[in-house]
């Protein structure tokens, strides 16, 4: 059976699905370079077809994720396109004037015809553009979504179908993982088709919702904080959870109290206590005076705070202690090391992106749980996520073309045939290295084939790749792979959690401490790491374990390759690119080493 999963809407993105196993994933934004690309995601598509072998024809299922889809904000691309300002713009100049003064304001007005801005041409919907989320015009947008994917595709209309938002979060969230005993699945987001937060209990045999909750506003929270302390909603989220932990405890529980009575615990779900007026204006207002730093401290204590009870709630009523995680607010690293640690849990998994950029995977296990039986004639038996190396790969003569495109032999020498021990002694020695090798990650963290690569020990190393590659905000920290035989060396982890993907977060022992410096949170020492055994990743173990080595170290810094504000790169083109555009010391393709001129 062959299923594949479609995302149209931020953070687009497609998946092929054959037999019960996740073959090929890509985010569109990986091959048009703008980060968070919406739309119908024709060059995912043709990559992931292309990885798996098959042509559009011989699809079962195409599986578009989530039935209730704002044509608006597609059009626009809201996410993708929009600055701060442009933000700032829309509370003030939309909801403002629509919730709290009873005045019509058409939202496409509002952000039509900027020539800054990349529109979307794909779907007929200009007569849907007075509204914003009218039920009719999304009703006729799920019609023209398939008539989309039908003429793009060649698919018949009838093997074509939306699937639920939600359906699409749990069944990734559970099926992707390796439980299969019997776990409760979580959600928690902005918005989906019907809710902003359920819970369902899963097992093998299917799912079963138990609750869900329209009042479920820790992501909107957590969004407008991020506006407000100046940084991009629905991107610069993780710059907040970074800040959080530099913040003085006595002027948190200034900013907490501000926080502590907006939401509680009913049952299975997160509601309103006391609920403002306005979200956004009345944290804008209750906020004043406060630091900015407290401010991010206490919405995470906020967010994990309500997590925690939340969580806790669940297992004591149902008597599930494993716990599957997924939504936008499940990415939240903090939050999930604080679930991790309650006393009651028996285990916590999160897969990799669990927010709207794993949709069309959670979309191929609905299809295939739901379709098997018509399509094919048996039930398929789906499989964990055991890799997010799902992406293109590239040639040796990719590899030629774009050096010779690039001129690059006449700026940087080129050292063909590099082995790991010769790249591991140069990072021993302090350099920065992008490496660009094998199969692209799906998801939103780097997992060393698009990786920036350093020596954990070096503190200059954070400066350096702050201030002249990265362009990163200096108080975010940076992560490391560490080799599977390292781990307990220096993570804290009791339960034995798995962290194959960094969606999960650790406190770090006194040797990580002094051996991991470079990659460790600088204020409160925790630690997000990506566990690496051999089989996932031979080369790349390979090249931490050369520089075990050299160092008696076993593990190595990495951070995304790319620049700030971009997507990370694709291949060896966008990598040459970002190489030239930044001051990394040396470029790595497959084995391919280019070290910059002095």
């Amino acid at each position: 059976m062959i299923v594949l999963g479609i995302q149209e809407a931020h953070d687009a993105g497609a998946a092929v699905m054959i037999d019960g196993r996740v073959i090929a994933a890509a985010q569109e934004e990986r091959f048009t370079g703008l980060k968070g690309d919406y739309g119908f995601p024709r060059q995912s598509i043709a990559a992931c077809l292309k990885i798996a072998g098959v042509r559009s024809s011989e699809v079962d299922t195409v599986a578009l994720a989530t039935h209730n889809w704002n044509p608006v904000l597609t059009r626009i691309k809201r996410n993708a396109n929009f600055s701060v300002a442009d933000w700032v713009k829309e509370q003030h100049a939309y909801w403002k004037p629509t919730l709290l003064e009873n005045r019509s304001v058409i939202y496409h007005d509002l952000f039509k015809d900027r020539s800054d801005f990349s529109y979307d041409a794909t779907y007929p919907v200009d007569e849907l553009m007075s509204g914003y989320m009218n039920a009719a015009d999304m009703k006729a947008m799920r019609e023209i979504r398939l008539q989309v994917a039908h003429r793009e595709l060649g698919v018949p209309l009838n093997r074509i179908r939306t699937i639920t938002h939600e359906d699409c979060h749990t069944y990734y969230a559970y099926y992707g993982s390796p439980i299969r005993e019997q776990a409760l699945a979580l959600t928690c987001e902005g918005f989906g088709d019907y809710s902003n937060g359920s819970v369902s209990l899963f097992n093998p045999t299917g799912r079963t919702e138990l609750a869900r909750s329209t009042e479920n506003h820790l992501g909107h929270i957590y969004q407008y904080i991020t506006l407000l302390l100046g940084m991009k909603p629905v991107q610069h989220e993780y710059k907040v959870m970074g800040l959080a932990p530099y913040a003085n405890e006595r002027q948190v529980a200034a900013a907490y109290k501000v926080f502590e009575r907006i939401q509680t615990i009913s049952g299975l779900n997160v509601v309103y206590d006391q609920k403002p007026g306005d979200l956004y204006f009345h944290f804008r207002d209750a906020l004043e005076g406060h630091r900015f730093d407290a401010i991010a401290g206490a919405v995470q204590r906020f967010v994990e705070e309500v997590l925690c009870k939340w969580v806790t709630a669940c297992m004591n009523q149902t008597g599930v202690r494993h716990v599957v995680f997924s939504g936008g607010v499940a990415q939240n690293i903090k939050a999930c090391k604080r679930i991790s640690e309650l006393p009651e849990l028996a285990s916590i998994y999160v897969c990799p992106a669990a927010g709207d950029t794993s949709l069309p995977i959670g979309a191929c296990y609905v299809a295939a749980c739901e379709d098997s039986k018509r399509a094919v004639g048996r039930q398929i038996e789906v499989q964990s996520m055991d890799t997010a190396y799902l992406g293109p790969a590239f040639s040796g003569s990719d590899i030629t073309t774009a050096i010779e495109k690039g001129r690059i032999a006449s700026r940087h020498r080129i050292i063909p045939h590099a082995s790991v021990e010769d790249v591991a002694a140069r990072i021993a020695e302090g350099r920065i290295i992008g490496r660009c090798a094998g199969r692209m990650e799906f998801g939103l963290r780097a997992l060393g084939n698009r990786s920036i690569l350093a020596d954990p020990r070096r503190h200059e190393t954070v400066r350096k790749i702050n201030a002249a590659i990265k362009y990163r905000d200096f108080w975010m920290p940076f992560t490391p792979t560490i080799l599977s035989e390292c781990r307990h060396d220096y993570i804290v982890n009791p339960r034995e959690l798995e962290s194959p993907f960094m969606s999960m977060a650790f406190d770090s022992t006194p040797r990580a401490r002094r051996e991991l410096t470079a990659a460790l949170h600088p204020a409160d020492f925790t630690v997000r790491p990506q566990i690496l055994e051999r089989r996932q990743n031979p080369q790349y173990y390979d090249l931490i374990n050369a520089f075990r080595k050299l160092t008696g170290v076993g593990a190595m810094l990495n951070t995304s390759f790319n620049l700030h504000g971009e997507p990370i790169v694709l291949g060896p083109e966008q990598a040459i690119r970002t190489f030239e555009n930044s001051e990394l010391d040396g470029l790595l393709l497959e084995d391919t080493l280019i070290l910059r001129a002095a």
